[in-house]
């Protein structure tokens, strides 16, 4: 116990005895070289998204009158939980910065990740952030003081960067602006690790609605293959709207694993059974004709406590699939894959789960064959003829074809053998 103390207190002093420059100094080279040595690599990033309200509606205000009032907040300002919901996707990082995909999807595209998820999302927690503060865009830290988190001393250094010289943009209707940011880091003066960063926007363009991100980078040395490399453990992200409204999303980084190639590189799927895709026979082997009416019952349930948009759902047909001569294709029983595209949880009363499927295969032959096809409100809208009239929820913009379904309560699991109407539309329609 007293070697112990004796080895914390000589540490200590180590610490304060370290030139503030030659911390950032090593602190900058090991960024750098962590991010030069890295294999190519793919992470599964969570992000679980919370959103406010006011507990009053208000209009949008000026950023400056909204940044005071938040910092003393009236009882019609005070911020009340309203939805929750999560993502789940693979990431990896090329020369051009993040891309992303599905979690367990066959491959990477270049598409923008606003083209595949809506809502407020960062890009750069994953390393983007990383590479323009200490390799392109800042060019001063300054020392500000020492300090002790967790019993672990610290040095804290501050920089800022003009809109000019910046590379974080900031995605608005139509186009996306670079935006001067201010930030600040955390550094371990014995080992020269860095332990936390910290990114605030300046004043954001009208158009974006908002009038602050902030971002807290919390990272880590984690094992790929042979080596250890500087990753982000845990990234919060704060959005303040010019309405009141306000949006944390919490990104976590699991499975992280090594591969070869670039952006277009095709990963082998995981077999169902281990909760993704397995390979599709191409659509112009088989063709699942358009205007079939079927009905899929899930052969697992999906609770919306854990389930997150970009998981694999399966099902199973209780109706047979016919090709245009009406010969079968797709028999009773055979199985359905897709994937949520949404689980949103509403808390404030009544309480109620918003669920997007989207289906994207059907067995075929032993094979899973490409299957286009949106929800059938057929049956619904007979019903309400006779009875109540029905609510029909929407699709998302990046949600073409899903099926929208709401329930009651903010905690609700589809059950296992929920089922629900399809009809087949032309694959060009996807």
């Amino acid at each position: 116990m007293r070697s112990a103390v004796l080895l914390a207190w000589c540490l200590s002093v180590r610490a304060a005895e370290r030139n503030p420059d030659e911390v950032m100094k090593q602190v900058t080279e090991r960024v750098v070289s962590s991010a030069a040595r890295i294999p190519s690599y793919t992470c599964v990033e969570t992000i679980v998204r919370e959103y406010y309200q006011p507990m009053v509606a208000t209009l949008p205000r000026s950023c400056p009158v909204l940044m005071k009032e938040r910092q003393h907040p009236t009882p019609d300002l005070a911020l009340h939980l309203a939805m929750t919901d999560r993502l789940r996707l693979d990431v990896t990082m090329t020369g051009r910065g993040e891309i992303f995909s599905w979690v367990g999807a066959s491959r990477f595209d270049d598409r923008s990740i606003f083209q595949l998820v809506d809502g407020p999302m960062v890009t750069g927690a994953f390393g983007g952030f990383l590479s323009i503060v200490f390799k392109q865009d800042v060019r001063k830290f300054t020392f500000e003081r020492s300090t002790e988190v967790e019993g672990r001393r610290l040095m804290e250094y501050s920089f800022q960067v003009a809109a000019e010289n910046s590379s974080y943009k900031t995605v608005i209707p139509g186009s996306s602006v670079k935006t001067g940011y201010t930030g600040t880091v955390l550094a371990d003066p014995v080992t020269g690790d860095l332990i936390l960063l910290t990114v605030k926007t300046a004043e954001l363009p009208v158009a974006a609605n908002a009038c602050e991100v902030s971002t807290n980078l919390a990272l880590q040395m984690v094992k790929i293959g042979d080596g250890e490399f500087l990753l982000p453990a845990q990234a919060r992200q704060r959005y303040v709207l010019t309405t009141g409204e306000e949006t944390e999303n919490t990104t976590t980084f699991a499975g992280c694993r090594e591969y070869l190639g670039e952006s277009s590189v095709n990963f082998n799927a995981p077999k169902s059974d281990a909760g993704g895709f397995r390979p599709s026979v191409p659509a112009t082997l088989v063709r699942v004709p358009a205007k079939q009416r079927f009905t899929v019952e899930l052969t697992a349930p999906i609770p919306a406590l854990t389930a997150a948009a970009g998981d694999a759902f399966s099902g199973r047909l209780l109706t047979p699939l016919r090709d245009e001569r009406r010969r079968m294709l797709a028999q009773t029983g055979s199985l359905v894959e897709g994937r949520i595209l949404r689980v949103e949880r509403h808390h404030l009363a009544p309480g109620f789960t918003v669920v997007a499927l989207k289906l994207d295969g059907v067995e075929i032959g032993g094979s899973i064959v490409t299957l286009a096809a949106a929800r059938d409100w057929s049956r619904e809208l007979h019903r309400s003829t006779q009875n109540a009239h029905v609510e029909i929820p929407l699709p998302l913009p990046s949600e073409k074809n899903a099926a929208v379904f709401r329930f009651a309560g903010d905690q609700a699991v589809i059950p296992r053998g929920y089922r629900s109407d399809w009809r087949t539309v032309d694959s060009g329609s996807r």
